[in-house]
């Protein structure tokens, strides 16, 4: 990662980041305390509308209770429905009038309902309403709720229980009616109730018009019974509409949930209205999210201006002072990278009176120094290499007039008497090509002296092996290090051809590569074994069979592969060479690879 990567990031991570954590941490820290200040006084609201809803549902209970159990009058009235069966309600008396002096003389109370156990119905309003037959209230449900509370009054909401055919607008209270000596049960009663104590309750929590609480009451299954803004969702399903679910066993929780296109706080409080007859209802405050979180927002505001400020010093600090640093830096390493392509004339400037003048008169006097050093190395590089060439060249020279003189003697021994006279012939020619005062010859010279060798060995091995040689003539005026290719002949005849029974060949062939010149020498000789092969990969000189380098009476004989792969290397570089592949009773071949060039 480069170092104005790294400097951003750090940038980023300390400073950056930081102050967004602080922002954010600031934000839903004041968030939630104010949220949760905001539902501990939810819940003291709703607890304290519970206290008034069971006020009011205990005062109508009271009333209930009183004109239907205490007063007798409601008593008798079933006493004497009981006694006439269903089939002769045309001669049934009217007790309109008494039910009115008792029930309806509460103000809650607009219509009452009184089934005797015959099926007989009685009824009296104060409006206009309508009452489903004791038949239709036997077959619902609720009949046997009713029947489960024992005499305690059961409460329905509007719109619950539409199978009752009720007034949606209203609530109702059914309940058992018995007599209150001797606890017979006499009849059932359905009150209709118009509790505008309700309103009153929740009216009374809102003192801004119904704009930031909203208050409602449904059942378990999210009926709302009550809506005190103009019931708006009288008898739709909340819960579904906010996609929540009741929380069981729970007796306060909030929600941040999205409600008609708007987030919202929403809080349930399940009211524990069992003995009262109520027994699922539950209040539900709906306060936009809005109204409780601007109590923040001047905070939040302060704190975004503290925030910028911060951000614009930190960019201003990066941008005037640390990407001048950065840069200065980067063009130091722009420059080292120069003098590492050799560019040792690279110069840095720099103008500002601070460290970064001083590192660049450092970086310049090194560069100087080690360009000084640089030319010192190649002068006496240039030098070594050249004491080595000739070192090499003058092992060479006495090498090559040991083996052919040896070749000549053998001959003498023998009296063959042209035939040394031609070697003789074949030896000046290749002395004068030695002796030559030039370190490079051309291909074509290179040839001609490695044909003079060639027939000097094949007068002495007669009949033992046979070559040929292909070169392309646009390759023979390209330059070659002379004595390159005869000792690699020399190494095929001496050692590759020892104690083979069979004819020797020598194959030597050449071809372009690119800007390089590739002379192969191939022989069906014995071959070279694994382990020399690798030693030669490791540019050790081999010492086996096949390349001798033993010293007889003081001298060398044979002359290593690698003393030629070395005068290559060190006269046209690394990447010039020699390459050996071979198989043992196969045969090898040597690629030698030269530049493609003229010299002088």
């Amino acid at each position: 990662m480069s170092l104005y990567k790294k400097i951003l990031m750090a940038f980023l991570i300390f400073i950056i980041l930081p102050l967004l954590l602080l922002g954010w941490g600031s934000y839903t820290l004041s968030q939630n305390l104010i949220e949760s200040k905001f539902n501990e006084q939810t819940e003291l609201t709703m607890k304290a509308v519970g206290r008034n809803i069971r006020y009011v549902l205990k005062e109508a209970n009271y009333f209930s209770d009183y004109y239907s159990i205490i007063e007798p009058d409601i008593g008798l009235i079933l006493k004497d429905l009981n006694t006439y069966s269903s089939n002769r309600n045309s001669n049934l008396p009217n007790y309109e009038t008494e039910i009115r002096k008792s029930l309806l003389s509460y103000s809650p109370f607009l219509s009452v309902a009184l089934y005797s156990k015959t099926g007989v119905t009685e009824t009296a309003t104060n409006t206009s309403s309508n009452f489903i037959s004791y038949e239709q209230l036997k077959s619902s449900p609720i009949f046997e709720e009713v029947k489960k509370l024992n005499g305690i009054p059961k409460w329905i909401g509007p719109k619950e229980h539409k199978e009752l055919q009720l007034n949606d607008t209203y609530f109702y209270q059914i309940r058992i009616i018995r007599d209150l000596y001797s606890t017979e049960e006499l009849g059932m009663s359905i009150v209709q109730l118009q509790l505008k104590e309700l309103e009153n309750t929740f009216n009374l929590y809102n003192s801004d018009n119904l704009k930031s609480h909203r208050f409602m009451v449904m059942n378990k299954n999210g009926l709302v019974i009550f809506d005190n803004r103009n019931q708006e969702l009288l008898g739709q399903n909340l819960l579904s509409q906010i996609s929540e679910k009741l929380e069981p066993n729970q007796l306060f929780y909030s929600r941040n949930v999205t409600f008609q296109n708007e987030k919202n706080i929403i809080s349930f409080y399940p009211l524990a209205l069992e003995d009262l007859g109520a027994s699922d209802w539950i209040v539900v405050s709906v306060t936009p999210r809005q109204y409780v979180t601007g109590q923040i927002q001047t905070i939040m505001t302060w704190i975004a201006i503290l925030i910028g400020l911060i951000l614009v010093s930190a960019l201003i600090f990066n941008f005037v002072f640390v990407n001048r640093i950065i840069r200065f830096i980067l063009h130091i390493v722009k420059a080292m990278k120069k003098v590492e392509r050799g560019e040792l004339d690279t110069r840095v400037m720099a103008n500002a009176k601070d460290e970064t003048t001083i590192l660049a008169r450092g970086f310049n006097s090194l560069v100087a120094r080690i360009h000084d050093l640089v030319e010192e190395v190649k002068l006496q590089q240039n030098r070594h290499n050249k004491a080595e060439l000739m070192l090499l060249q003058a092992q060479i020279k006495p090498h090559f007039l040991f083996n052919t003189l040896e070749s000549i003697n053998v001959l003498a021994i023998q009296n063959q008497g042209v035939k040394v006279s031609k070697m003789v012939h074949r030896l000046g020619k290749m002395l004068r090509i030695s002796i030559y005062d030039k370190e490079e010859i051309s291909i074509r010279n290179e040839l001609e002296h490695l044909r003079s060798y060639l027939e000097i060995q094949e007068f002495r091995f007669e009949d033992s092996f046979k070559y040929e040689i292909h070169i392309p003539e646009h390759l023979l005026d390209y330059s070659i290090l002379k004595l390159t290719l005869q000792p690699f002949v020399e190494n095929c005849i001496q050692h590759g051809f020892e104690d083979i029974e069979y004819m020797g060949n020598i194959r030597i062939y050449a071809q372009e590569e690119n800007d390089e010149i590739a002379i192969y020498i191939e022989d069906n000789g014995i071959g070279l074994t694994n382990e020399q092969l690798a030693s030669f990969h490791y540019n050790l000189e081999l010492n086996s069979s096949y390349e001798s380098n033993d010293v007889v009476d003081g001298e060398r004989r044979g002359l290593g592969l690698g003393n030629v792969a070395d005068r290559i290397r060190i006269r046209y570089g690394s990447r010039y060479g020699i390459f050996i592949c071979s198989q043992q009773n196969i045969g090898t071949t040597i690629k030698c690879v030269i530049p493609r060039y003229r010299g002088e």
